[in-house]
């Protein structure tokens, strides 16, 4: 007998649907044990999942129904640890609603199938079972599982396996002994085996571990299949974090942001408000590593500024624009010197940023200007051998 008893899964919710699933398992099997067997019948006929006929209680009450002490004590030790590293994800409620409605859809869509049956049925909890197990290879395939092996009544040895490992091995053999047995089946109604049964269970935990997934409903923290399979497990934060930052989604909720952004500027900016435009842009330099204003509103800031005499800003909004914009270089640099010679009395920084303007860049009247700059800056800046002009623009 293999008992899987433990998990490395990590675990951010107790058992306690898990272990309260278990619970219900065994006392209904024990109650229905010592019944008289004509109510032991009656309630199984009652509860069991019956072919040819559609009665939805029985899409939940066979679930909880076994055929003998081995089927309960098989699923039930399977169910453990499943159980425990699904719920240990997503929490009891979340547990039993997924639970329970594998079992419930799987059950309802085989009733449905079978209606035109004279005989059959099912029970027992293992299409739930094999749902988890589905679950549990998409959510945590690398985690292992500690196993303990029975060889004989003295003998036992134990073991670690992966879920991967373990799940993949026990849908196998479930699919493999299925296609055998179809293959031999006389007609549909033999084909329905409990093998069949399983893997129906699997194919609907396999579509709900993957929906939850890829709809953020379950974090696995890049230990999920897909990570795994890809490498995005063995990633350093910075590198999933820089990977996120680059998803089509963020960049476009980024691309939403920084369009809200422009348009308040240029609002503000209309309306003659430079110093709440220049507030905006910062925020975007603060909360966007790649926000730059386009060249007209970045002209249109420092005109707005120059206008309402904020000098301090308008000066760094142009050495601003030096570093990002060449359109109007020259005339943003005839501009910031006139601003740190005539208002600031800096003529040494006036100096250094007229002497890079390139002449021909500019129409005659502008050169003769900035010409005449140059020179009287050059000539206050020999007066005032003191002042620093350190900024390199």
């Amino acid at each position: 007998m293999l008992i899987p008893y433990q998990t490395d899964a990590p675990l951010y919710h107790w058992p306690i649907a898990t272990v309260g699933t278990i619970v219900v398992n065994v006392l209904i099997f024990f109650y229905l044990l010592f019944q008289p067997e004509e109510t032991a019948v009656a309630i199984y006929e009652w509860g069991i999942l019956q072919f040819g006929s559609w009665l939805p209680w029985q899409w939940f009450t066979a679930n909880y129904l076994h055929a003998g002490f081995m089927h309960l004590l098989g699923n039930m030790l399977v169910l453990w640890i499943f159980g425990m590293i699904v719920e240990g994800k997503v929490g009891w409620w979340r547990f039993l609603l997924i639970y329970n409605a594998i079992g419930f859809i799987e059950c309802g869509l085989l009733q449905t199938l079978t209606l035109g049956f004279d005989e059959g049925g099912a029970l027992g909890a293992s299409a739930c079972i094999y749902g988890l197990i589905a679950i549990a290879m998409i959510w945590a395939p690398a985690n292992d599982i500690s196993c303990l092996l029975f060889i004989s009544f003295w003998w036992h040895i134990t073991f670690d396996v992966s879920v991967w490992i373990f799940a993949g091995i026990s849908v196998a053999i479930e699919l493999g002994m299925a296609i055998l047995l179809v293959s031999m089946a006389d007609n549909v109604a033999a084909a329905i085996t409990s093998e069949v049964l399983h893997l129906a269970g699997a194919g609907l935990g396999f579509a709900v571990g993957i929906g939850m997934l890829k709809l953020g409903w379950v974090d696995c923290e890049n230990w999920d299949a897909f990570s795994v399979w890809t490498g995005r497990n063995e990633k350093k934060k910075e590198e999933l974090a820089q990977e996120y930052l680059e998803s089509p989604q963020v960049q476009a909720a980024v691309a939403n942001k920084r369009d809200t952004m422009l348009n308040i500027i240029r609002h503000n900016l209309a309306a003659g408000d430079a110093a709440n435009a220049l507030a905006v842009h910062r925020r975007g330099i603060a909360q966007m590593t790649a926000w730059r204003l386009p060249e007209e509103d970045h002209v249109a800031l420092i005109e707005g500024l120059r206008a309402r005499q904020l000098y301090d800003d308008a000066i760094l909004m142009m050495a601003e624009y030096l570093k990002l914009h060449n359109a109007r270089e020259p005339l943003i640099r005839l501009a910031l010197g006139q601003v740190l010679l005539s208002k600031m009395q800096r003529p040494a920084q006036a100096a250094k940023v007229l002497a890079k303007i390139v002449p021909n860049r500019l129409a005659p009247q502008q050169q003769q200007q900035a010409a005449s700059l140059l020179a009287k800056a050059q000539k206050l800046a020999e007066e005032d051998p003191y002042e620093v002009a350190g900024e390199d623009w």
